[in-house]
Order: C-alpha cells, then sequence, then structure tokens
C-alpha cells in the first residue's frame, strides 16, 4: 500500500462548528472552554423531541399507484425512530461522561498543551497512571451490551449526533485559543479484533476530522502495537477528545490470544491516565469478554454499564407501536388493537429492528398482492416467510428455554442474563465496596463485621468465647453473601450448632466443657426451642426438624 492510498473504513460523521461558549449553568463546568462549547444539558422533553424521527406521510400519496407506494412504505425502517425511556437513560449518561470527562481536562490549566504530549505518553508507556493532571478522577466509561436488533448502534449515533463532532476555538474571553477540540469519535472494533487495526483506524479518523497526517506518518512504518498505543493516547490527549465510542467490540472475541485482555486493558489506562472517557458497545456474544479486564479495573463514576434485553409485552411497547401504526401506504387503514399489538410481539419477540421491518414487509405484500389491508394473519404468513432466517432465534426466545437460547449469543435470554449480571454485579460491588472502606476507614471489613456479629451473639445469651468462633468462621465461610441472608439470625444458628457439638474454642479451652445458659425471647425462638427439646433428650438437630425447621428434602424434588 502506497502512502498516499487510505484504506476505507466506517466512521461515524458529525458536524464542524466554531464554537460558541455558553454558560453551562452549573459551576462544576464554568470556565472551561470544552464544556462552555457544548450545547446546553438538555431536559428529557428536548431531548425525546431532537431524537424522535418521522417519516414524510401525506394521506394522499394512499392514492397513488402501487409502485410508487412501494416506495413510500420504504421509508419506515429508513426515518422512523421512535425514542423510548432507555433512550432518554442513554443520552443522560452520555451528557453526564462527556462533561466530568472534560472536567479534569482543561486546556486552561498552565502547560496543559506540553504535558497533554508529554505525558500521555510517558505514563502510558511505563503503564503508570501516577502525576497526571487529571483533576477529576472519577472520569471514566461504561460497556453497553444489548439484543442484536434492539437498536444499540444507531442510538448511540443519535445521541452523539446530537453534539458537534469537531468544535474550532480560536478566542476564549478575549484570549487566543488556537485548538481543534474533537467532542466525540465513534468507531468500529475490527472484525478480526486486530489491536493494530483499531490505532491505524483511529489515526484515519482524526486525520479525516482535523486535517492531519497521523495515518501517513505511522501506518507505514514498522511501529508494534505496544508504539502504537501510547501515541493513540497522546493524540487522544492533545485533541480533547470528549469521548471514544468503540462499537461491535464482540469482535474481539476473533482477537489473537491474549489480545482482547490488551486492548481492554489499554481502554483502561485511557481512562484512568488522560480522563478520556470510552464506551464499548456490542451484543451479548461480548459479555464473557466485559468480564474480563475493563468491567474490573476501569473506574467506576457510578453511571453504571447498561444491558438492553428485548422489550417486554407493557405500555412501552403499545406505545412503539401506536407511533409506528399511523405509517400505512395501503388503501384500507387498520387501527392498532390488542390482537396486533399481540401479533407484532409473538412474531418480533420484542426486538424493536424485526418488528419495524415486519411492518414494513406487511404492507409491502398488502399492496403488491392487492389485498390493501394489514391483519394479524398476514404478519404471521410474512414472518414465517420473508423472516425465515431468524425463526431458529426466535422460537428459541419463544420457549424460554435456557439451554436452546444459549445457542444464539446475540439474542442471549433475559433469563440467563439477568441472573449473569446480577451475580456479577453484586460481587463487584461488595470488592469494590471493601476496598473503599479499608482505604478509607482503616480498619478490616472482615474483622468490623465479626466484631458487630459477636456484640449480637452475646446480648443475645451466647456465651463471649462460643460467639467469637462462631462470628469468626460464620463471616469467613459466609463473608460473599452477606448481602443475601438475615445475617443476625444465621450467625445465631451456628453459634448454636457450635454449643451443641461442644467444639473447642481457642480463645475459652477452660471453659470449653462449661454449657451456656440462653435466655429464649420468645417460644419459636430457635433457642427456645433447642432447650425444650433438650428436656426430652433429643438433639438440637431432632428439635429443629419436629418444630418444622428442617424440611425432608425429597419435598422439593418434584
Amino acid at each position: 500500500m502506497s502512502e498516499n492510498t487510505f484504506p476505507k473504513f466506517h466512521i461515524a460523521e458529525g458536524l464542524t462548528v466554531e464554537a460558541k461558549y455558553l454558560d453551562p449553568l452549573l459551576d462544576d463546568y464554568r470556565n472551561n472552554p470544552l464544556i462552555e462549547a457544548l450545547p446546553p444539558i438538555w431536559d428529557e422533553a428536548t431531548v425525546a423531541n431532537q431524537m424522535a424521527s418521522r417519516p414524510v406521510y401525506k394521506t394522499e400519496e394512499c392514492s397513488l399507484p402501487p409502485h410508487l407506494r412501494l416506495h413510500c412504505v420504504q421509508r419506515i425502517t429508513r426515518d422512523y425512530f421512535q425514542p423510548l425511556s432507555h433512550h432518554l437513560d442513554l443520552e443522560q449518561r452520555i451528557s453526564r461522561l462527556l462533561r466530568d470527562g472534560y472536567v479534569g481536562r482543561n486546556p486552561l490549566t498552565p502547560n496543559y498543551a506540553f504535558r497533554a504530549r508529554k505525558d500521555a505518553y510517558q505514563l502510558i508507556t511505563s503503564g503508570s497512571i501516577e502525576g497526571y493532571p487529571v483533576n477529576n478522577p472519577t472520569s471514566s466509561g461504561f460497556a453497553f451490551v444489548g439484543i442484536s436488533g434492539i437498536g444499540k448502534s444507531s442510538a448511540v449515533l443519535r445521541v452523539l449526533s446530537m453534539y458537534p463532532q469537531v468544535v474550532v476555538h480560536s478566542q476564549y474571553r478575549g484570549k487566543n485559543l488556537s485548538l481543534y477540540q474533537i467532542v466525540w469519535v465513534k468507531m468500529d472494533c475490527p472484525h478480526d479484533g486486530s489491536i493494530r487495526g483499531l490505532c491505524l483506524n483511529f489515526f484515519l479518523a482524526v486525520d479525516s476530522l482535523v486535517g492531519s497526517q497521523y495515518y501517513k506518518r505511522y501506518a507505514s512504518g514498522r511501529k508494534t502495537v505496544d508504539e502504537l498505543l501510547p501515541i493513540m493516547a497522546q493524540v487522544a490527549a492533545v485533541h480533547c477528545i470528549g469521548v471514544l465510542v468503540i462499537d461491535e467490540i464482540q469482535n474481539l472475541i476473533e482477537a489473537k490470544v491474549g489480545s482482547a485482555s490488551k486492548m481492554l486493558n489499554f481502554f483502561v489506562q485511557l481512562v484512568n491516565t488522560i480522563g478520556l472517557p470510552v464506551i464499548v458497545v456490542g451484543t451479548f456474544k461480548a459479555l464473557p469478554i466485559l468480564n474480563g479486564e475493563f468491567r474490573n479495573a476501569r473506574r467506576g463514576t457510578g453511571q453504571g454499564d447498561l444491558i438492553w434485553d428485548r422489550l417486554k409485552k407493557d405500555e412501552e411497547w403499545e406505545f412503539l407501536l401506536q407511533g409506528l401504526w399511523k405509517y400505512q401506504w395501503t388503501t384500507n387503514r387498520v387501527s392498532l388493537s390488542e390482537e396486533f399489538i399481540q401479533t407484532m410481539y409473538e412474531e418480533s419477540q420484542g426486538i424493536t429492528d424485526i418488528a419495524i421491518k415486519l411492518f414494513m414487509l406487511a404492507q409491502w405484500r398488502a399492496i403488491d398482492r392487492g389485498i390493501e389491508t394489514i391483519s394479524p394473519a398476514l404478519l404471521r404468513s410474512v414472518a414465517r416467510d420473508q423472516l425465515q432466517l431468524l425463526q431458529p432465534a426466535l422460537n428459541a426466545l419463544r420457549s424460554g428455554d435456557t439451554r436452546k437460547i444459549e445457542q444464539f449469543g446475540d439474542v442471549y435470554s433475559s433469563l440467563k442474563i439477568d441472573d449473569f449480571l446480577n451475580e456479577l454485579s453484586a460481587r463487584h460491588k461488595r470488592q469494590e465496596r471493601i476496598e473503599i472502606l479499608k482505604q478509607e476507614l482503616g480498619f478490616d471489613v472482615r474483622n468490623q463485621t465479626a466484631n458487630e456479629i459477636v456484640n449480637w451473639l452475646t446480648g443475645a445469651g451466647i456465651h463471649e468465647p462460643v460467639a467469637k468462633e462462631a462470628a469468626n468462621r460464620f463471616v469467613e465461610e459466609h463473608f460473599d453473601s452477606l448481602d443475601e441472608v438475615d445475617v443476625h439470625q444465621e450467625a445465631l444458628k451456628f453459634a448454636i450448632h457450635l454449643q451443641q457439638k461442644n467444639e473447642p474454642t481457642d480463645v475459652g479451652k477452660k471453659s470449653e466443657k462449661k454449657r451456656t445458659k440462653i435466655t429464649p425471647v420468645e417460644a419459636d425462638d430457635v433457642r427456645s426451642i433447642v432447650q425444650q427439646g433438650r428436656t426430652k433428650k433429643l438433639t438440637a438437630y431432632a428439635s429443629l426438624k419436629a418444630a418444622n425447621y428442617i424440611k425432608d428434602p425429597m419435598e422439593f424434588i418434584s
């Protein structure tokens, strides 16, 4: 490839504008030209209006000849976009993320340009994040994962398109400020998951936006990936990139061994070192990848990762169809009925892209065959004939069978996803909470938890040596699930079990054989039940089983 030959790849393109500075209305954002050059922070009503897209529709077009109306129907998939609640949530996340990332990267900071060039390269090369002038250490990104066809990429692009892509700064408050600010860059992860390909595509994207020659400078050389990544970070810092969006992140599955982890670690370093927010977008196939370094190592902003599953059949689904139903070019219009709502859901399984295409295909067939009206039977017929390739995945979703659904990585069931993500979320939150408490409060959380349990057990009548051993062993064995149980009651059962077995303790060996007097609280208190059973020479197990606290496991087997 010659130096003047550039490869072609898709990059989302937006507007280039001259900087016009607005009052951001919040002190956090004032006196920062990168933030003041952005549009105002919109309310939800404004966002909904800006994101919405409606096809051109004229009632007189319904009288046009069939071959012309077929072209009119095509407008549905091209121009129809109905914002829903999750779209508004996405816009707010990106709005917060973008501005928060710029808080720590103010070009008015002394020596900003020099340090952006020098420190970004040196610090990322060394793998250190210490010393870089980022005033806002909480800037971050998030993972955006969803079922294929739910509109992730188009939604992200619609939100980004509400912002200029490049802002040209010349003067700020009477002072010269020569700067090309790249507000956002959205690009696809290379189909083979190549890190080198990602870097070169990034250079080419920046070149197309600001007229630089990074691709020409670095593509023809023999620079390794380890050399290209720091340069990419340097370019991002110099051009004040507001947010980097990497779509189709599931392509990392095809990457060479170790490459996926390396690329995601690099995204983490972009976040932590120069404060550049990174959003990675992909289908459910990307979940095993994102459960690695990107999810665990990146800083948390409270934005939370974003999961879009198929829509539920609720008022939002009906709202989507109500907007869609206005665009009928058949001679005979039909009203949206409950039967239509149900049929559309059954045939699309709540996947918006499929629903919109099904509505368009049904109109095509009705017009082409002279039926001139849509019916539930027609929708089902079109789905069988025109969506044949999708039927295996749709049938798996209809069945609700997790094993069948798992065969289609892009349409992973919410049944599986919810359990998986909830478990991850709970575990990571606990880990983060532990680390924060250790750093901020200066004590070991496990010891603190154990001490609290000891105090409660001794107050409930458990002898202190037994209470200490019970608390320590209970915390050690059950710490990861403490959020899911009644800690005090479960620890009490643990202590009673230890006491009944008369196990030795390290802290009270002289009193090991002494029975500890337990003061019952209520008649159905497990301690009272055990004491009453003891008078009948029953073990604790037998007493609790007789009181129906212990169930026969066979009754739970159908």
